[in-house]
């Protein structure tokens, strides 16, 4: 039973990756875990240079 939970745990993770990566305009058919993942760096680095600068 601890198995199916793995597996079902896994596929639910899966899934979320293949959304996110469809919400960045990725193909999660054709882009890899390192695309995704460097969209969003690029995503947090454009946010990042948008936001204006802290106070301190």
């Amino acid at each position: 039973m601890q198995d199916y939970e793995k597996i079902r745990h896994a596929v639910k993770t899966g899934d979320k990756i293949m959304e996110l990566a469809a919400t960045l305009g990725l193909d999660p058919r054709r882009s890899t875990i390192k695309d995704l993942a460097d969209k969003l760096l690029e995503n947090a680095l454009t946010e990042q240079a948008a936001a204006p600068p802290a106070i301190g």
